[in-house]
């Protein structure tokens, strides 16, 4: 593709989405590339659009918001917020004057979110003011000003309001009073890798959807539909999956799998409780596509394609919804499930997905009232060094996945005694916006590389411990990984081991004298304790350092062979001591931190 000469970003989107620009002030801005343009609807109704592109290099941020200011709103303002709270905003505001969008006021909101307070420093740079409805500015990654909200690369939360009245931009100044549509909050990846186009043009797609199903009205369902591909005779490349996604409020994830069996073997089709599958269709577990809360289409690299079909391909795949019902609301007819596009001419590396972290288990468990208690999932060694081919695989693709009480997640990569880059990491995770994120850089995992999955769970409010499992109120730590070459290796994921937890409820009972009783196992064992603070401490103490029960799995659930999985040993993890020395000379006070701080001094809120 060739590229877009420009001078400005303003310039840019003339020619990529005919916006239209008055004077353009002399801002440095990169050639760009139509995959570098970046877009979301801030309001549907008004048609508020945001878009942006990442200049890497220099680490600003070029923005342009279209219809923002109308002949009806004279002002519009666009927030970057640490968990989507008003109070503590970093704002950038636009207001029109003398018929253009002349004036540009880079502020932030007071801790009780009841006045504005313009800036000391200026850091929302204008790059084209117009007289139309568009508004162009840029913004660096980190600013240097402990007023400003640094920019990062995972969740961020954008806040925007509007109004008809003109601003009076005093020092301090009360937030304006507004109906409820002329504000409102988005979630997005800022700081995200270029986009990706398919460059095939003959594309062809398979749904596979459920048909007419009533919703139970229970809290949590696993529904599964066993369906049979029309023709699976030659092999192909998936490039793309969307979601087909017919009652939002009640689809929490789904996922697909191809049926793991000889191509011969006929499976019973099925749509029903996942809990009644047939035994012939519990083979059907090897990972095809995934879409989860706040997803959309994902979109193989160019040179990637996850391969199916062949004369040794079993035609068979499963979908998997589970379906989120907390208000226990009957009568409701569903018919979600997913788009599959594929290709017919192969591509040069066949993809696969993995899944780390941890094991779907009550052995693991949260104690209430934390504010960022950690679990982590491992991925040891031992598993990479027998199931991983000898020049590794390059991971492309990451999906990271709790349920209610997550709040940040990553992955961490050692290699013998050093540590990597980390495959992905979400300070600021927000369990329903888990995009499948194409990942900037790609790194190699290699044979004896251990990758440890951390997840951290705000307990605060619940009075009993939260279990590990499939409900909706149970938890999960799962990072899905999308790789090349595709491997045999499907899960990487572990948990305490069995010995480990039934020598820990013996030792609560008799040295902390808790009401344990072997009998009744794990949950009202867990649930019997009295969660103080050395209680707390004793848990995280044995699960960060006890031995796992490991699942270094294939894609037909069965164990890597070569190892005693059972009681393996931990991969040794150096805790994280948050760096307090700042990047930029400032002082006063931060929207970057609050007191709410986890137990290794990281901030979460």
């Amino acid at each position: 593709m060739s590229w877009i000469k420009a001078t400005s970003l303003a310039l840019v989107l003339i020619t990529i989405s005919d916006g239209i620009f008055g004077k353009v002030h002399r801002h440095r801005v990169p050639n760009v590339l139509p995959n570098q343009m970046h877009q979301i609807t801030l309001d549907p109704i008004e048609h508020v659009k945001l878009t942006w592109m990442v200049d890497w290099p220099e680490k600003n941020v070029f923005f342009q918001v279209k219809n923002g200011i109308t002949k009806k709103f004279t002002w519009f303002a666009i927030g970057f917020s640490r968990r989507g709270e008003f109070p503590r905003t970093d704002f950038c505001i636009f207001q029109r004057e003398h018929g253009k969008i002349d004036i540009n006021i880079d502020a932030w909101s007071s801790d009780d979110g009841q006045h504005i307070i313009i800036d000391r420093h200026q850091d929302c740079i204008t790059i084209a003011r117009s007289n139309k409805d568009e508004i162009a500015f840029r913004r660096k990654f980190d600013t240097c000003d402990e007023e400003d909200f640094p920019f990062h690369e995972g969740t961020m939360f954008i806040y925007w309001m509007r109004g008809e009245e003109t601003l009076d931009f005093d020092d301090n100044f009360l937030t304006p009073d507004l109906p409820e549509n002329d504000f409102g909050m988005s979630h997005l990846q800022l700081l995200r890798a270029d986009s990706i186009n398919i460059p095939e043009k003959k594309i062809r797609h398979f749904d596979i959807v459920v048909k007419d199903v009533e919703i139970p009205a229970t809290d949590t369902t696993y529904w599964c539909k066993v369906q049979k591909l029309k023709d699976a005779s030659k092999r192909r490349h998936i490039v793309e999956f969307e979601p087909i996604i017919k009652s939002e409020e009640f689809v929490h994830h789904m996922e697909v799998f191809h049926c793991e069996t000889m191509a011969d073997v006929e499976i019973p089709l099925y749509e029903g409780n996942c809990d009644d599958l047939p035994a012939e269709a519990k083979v059907c577990s090897k990972v095809m596509a995934l879409w989860a809360m706040g997803a959309a289409t994902f979109t193989y690299p160019r040179e990637v394609g996850l391969a199916f079909g062949g004369s040794d391909y079993n035609p068979y795949i499963r979908l998997e919804i589970h379906y989120n019902n907390p208000n226990i609301i009957g009568g409701r007819i569903d018919n979600s499930g997913m788009r599959i596009k594929y290709v017919n001419k192969l591509r040069k590396y066949d993809a696969a997905v993995m899944e780390l972290g941890l094991e779907y288990t009550d052995k693991m468990a949260i104690p209430p009232g934390q504010l960022a208690f950690p679990l982590s999932g491992y991925c040891i060694a031992e598993c990479t060094r027998i199931a991983l081919p000898k020049d590794g695989i390059t991971v492309f693709g990451s999906q990271l996945h709790t349920h209610l009480r997550g709040v940040r997640v990553l992955t961490r990569h050692f290699r013998d005694d050093k540590e990597l880059v980390e495959l992905n990491r979400d300070d600021f995770y927000l369990n329903h916006f888990q995009e499948i994120r194409h990942l900037r850089r790609k790194p190699k995992v290699l044979p004896g590389d251990a990758l440890v999955t951390t997840c951290f769970y705000d307990t605060r409010g619940y009075e009993n411990a939260t279990m590990g499992g499939f409900s909706i109120q149970d938890e999960m730590c799962v990072n899905y990984i999308h790789y090349y070459p595709a491997t045999n290796l499907e899960l990487c994921k572990s948990s305490v081991s069995e010995k480990t937890l039934a020598d820990y409820f013996e030792f609560m009972k008799k040295k902390d004298h808790q009401d344990i009783d072997m009998r009744r196992g794990r949950f009202a064992n867990y649930r019997a304790i009295d969660w103080t603070l050395p209680h707390v401490n004793e848990l995280f103490t044995m699960y960060t350092n006890e031995p796992l029960s490991m699942q270094c799995n294939r894609s037909d659930g069965r164990r890597f062979d070569g190892f005693n999985w059972e009681g393996a040993p931990i991969t040794e993890v150096p805790i994280q001591i948050p760096d307090r020395q700042l990047s930029c000379a400032g002082g006063g006070k931060s929207l970057r931190n609050s007191n709410d701080c986890d137990m290794f001094g990281e901030c979460i809120y």
